[in-house]
């Protein structure tokens, strides 16, 4: 694959430490400060990157959205003075991504690696490689039996992390009752899953997506009901029917799962093709994880789980090794400990991934997507020999556990 990098600036800066790390990746970047040079560029190869420095003749916001609309398969990462830079107006004006004038060569190595892996995403779905419409559509089931351990909070920003990388994501709330993946987004839908069931259910006239709204990172959520007791009308056959209504229209499904143990609690987890357990490093929470995975054994799901270990610190509590001989399964994935980027997040009702992106915890969280895409849909899982420990007390026989 052969991506088209490119740079322009309206005061013809050079391009200076982008075109050196460029060059040391082995791609070659093209500047200009001319228009028309500049749409030469971009109409010639549909696997684009553009970098836009612009302030003084342009104003960088409107250049970005004008490049947008002219060239929307263009990824494009503006480069705003450091009292300019407004991520969300940027993703708006249709930027793929922001650098402060003052970005570090971490940010920027940051800023070139996503638009590459995004490229190559792109690539293989182009050619037919990848094509997750219909059939191929992934279902993410997001789940803990308690509450508290982040569980919704990594649902929503991991939709947004997926959007960025160009698949078309829905969300699922789960959470029939009490769920707050809307709150999240800070957005009161005026249609959620009940109004679905009660017009739409059934009905070839109603789209699933009639009643989806779409939120900040270009994603839609299929919200629970206004009232709690709403619920009471839903059905695990409704269930069933939204989630394969929403396979036929979007690459990626989340489901941000429900605490308590119910049939539509199971129904979400076997229409799942991956469930990502999140957990985290007390014994509390490991505890009932044990029992949970215990369930999903007894119903032959454990295989489809991946463990998260949300708010990870070194050198505190259990180790890692110590936490995968309890559950019996590897962990997939660790997400660091940033209380203060997570608070913030959920106050504000916008995601970490849109407002600080560049945080150890976004940064995490975007690498978890790529992490989750880059796997083979329906590769063949490995058995291991694995020592399983309990939390009630050893267990001592070796088992064979789906890693």
């Amino acid at each position: 694959m052969s991506i088209n990098w490119v740079y322009f600036s309206d005061t013809n800066t050079p391009p200076g430490e982008i075109k050196s790390l460029l060059e040391k990746k082995q791609f070659r970047l093209t500047a200009t400060n001319e228009i028309d040079r500049l749409r030469s560029l971009l109409i010639e190869n549909n696997q684009s990157v553009l970098f836009i420095k612009s302030h003084t003749l342009y104003n960088v916001f409107d250049f970005c959205q004008e490049i947008s609309v002219l060239y929307p398969h263009v990824y494009i990462i503006l480069i705003v003075p450091d009292n300019l830079e407004n991520l969300k107006k940027a993703m708006l004006m249709g930027a793929s991504d922001s650098l402060r004038s003052s970005y570090t060569q971490e940010e920027l190595n940051d800023a070139i690696e996503h638009a590459k892996k995004y490229m190559q995403h792109r690539a293989k779905k182009d050619q037919g490689l990848v094509n997750l419409i219909k059939e191929k559509s992934k279902v993410i089931a997001v789940t803990n039996p308690k509450g508290g351990v982040g569980r919704t909070i990594v649902t929503v920003n991991l939709a947004v992390a997926f959007a960025k990388m160009g698949k078309k994501v829905a969300v699922i709330d789960g959470n029939l009752q009490f769920g707050e993946v809307a709150m999240y987004f800070n957005v009161k839908p005026k249609k959620t899953i009940y109004e679905w069931v009660k017009e739409g259910y059934g009905s070839e006239q109603y789209s699933i997506n009639q009643y989806m709204t779409t939120v900040e990172g270009n994603v839609s959520i299929l919200a629970a009901p206004p009232r709690p007791e709403f619920f009471e009308g839903i059905s695990e056959n409704h269930i069933k029917a939204a989630v394969n209504e929403a396979k036929k229209l979007f690459d990626i499904v989340l489901i941000d799962m429900p605490i308590h143990i119910s049939e539509i609690h199971l129904r979400y987890l076997d229409l799942a093709d991956e469930i990502l357990l999140v957990t985290q490093n007390e014994v509390s929470v490991l505890r009932l994880n044990q029992l949970y995975l215990e369930m999903l054994e007894s119903i032959n799901l454990k295989d489809r789980v991946k463990l998260i270990l949300n708010r990870f610190v070194k050198k505190q509590g259990l180790d890692i090794k110590k936490i995968e001989a309890i559950l019996g399964l590897n962990i997939f994935f660790t997400l660091p400990d940033q209380v203060n980027v997570a608070s913030s997040s959920i106050k504000t009702g916008q995601p970490f991934i849109l407002s600080n992106s560049r945080s150890q915890l976004g940064k995490a969280v975007l690498k978890l997507s790529e992490k989750l895409i880059d796997q083979k849909i329906g590769e063949t899982k490995k058995l291991k020999k694995v020592k399983r420990w309990s939390l009630f007390g050893k267990r001592g026989e070796q088992r064979n556990v789906t890693i």
